[in-house]
């Protein structure tokens, strides 16, 4: 397992124990602008017209589509060329890859309950946000790090982008629906990244059924 994941994985495990307050590491969500070198892991908005040269791009890389998640964390679609992936470390979360062991989506979603809010806290996704950006910002291991805001399938998220010295990269995007906090993250190469952005932002339902095609 390389340092990144373990790094990932204890990022997942903490979440439900940790008591952050009064933190505020992500407040200046839409502060950054694109550059050549973090516009594939940055916010898209209402003036990004890439979205659709995208998804005409990466049609022609896999056969189609299908499905993947839980009742409990909602669903995805995929490219269907990849594969279930359990690690040792990943707790409950659901995950697949793209048969390299390196491109990891990671699915899961938490109560009040196992979130473990404490007194003062609010329930929200800012809060389990902050908490993820607690624990990468003095990582050493970390080359860039920022917040933004973006939005999965209409729900407003707080998305965490971490590029490591390795430069390999991890995005984060945390939502509320109901009484659950999602969670979807996508680590692995620059590329892959770019390309799998649209499958969590615009294809996430809580119904297997449910949720955009793209």
């Amino acid at each position: 397992m390389t340092m990144k994941k373990k790094y990932f994985l204890l990022s997942l495990t903490i979440l439900a124990g940790l008591s952050l307050s009064s933190c505020s590491l992500i407040k200046s969500y839409s502060s950054r602008k694109p550059s050549d070198s973090s516009s594939r892991v940055s916010l898209r908005d209402d003036s990004d017209t890439s979205s659709s040269s995208r998804r005409e791009k990466d049609s022609s890389k896999t056969t189609g589509t299908m499905r993947v998640g839980s009742d409990d964390y909602g669903y995805i679609s995929i490219p269907d060329n990849w594969i279930k992936f359990t690690d040792v470390d990943g707790g409950d979360s659901v995950q697949y890859t793209d048969g390299s062991g390196y491109n990891i989506v990671t699915m899961n979603a938490y109560t009040k309950e196992k979130a473990n809010i404490g007194e003062g806290e609010e329930f929200n996704a800012e809060t389990i946000a902050q908490r993820i950006a607690y624990h990468w910002k003095d990582n050493k291991e970390v080359d860039d790090f920022w917040g933004a805001k973006s939005t999965v399938a209409g729900n407003e998220a707080f998305q965490i982008n971490v590029i490591l010295k390795s430069t390999q990269n991890l995005t984060v995007w945390v939502f509320k629906q109901g009484d659950k906090v999602y969670m979807m993250s996508f680590e692995g190469d620059e590329d892959t990244l770019y390309e799998f952005i649209p499958y969590i932002e615009e294809t996430w339902s809580v119904s297997k059924d449910g949720g955009k095609s793209i």
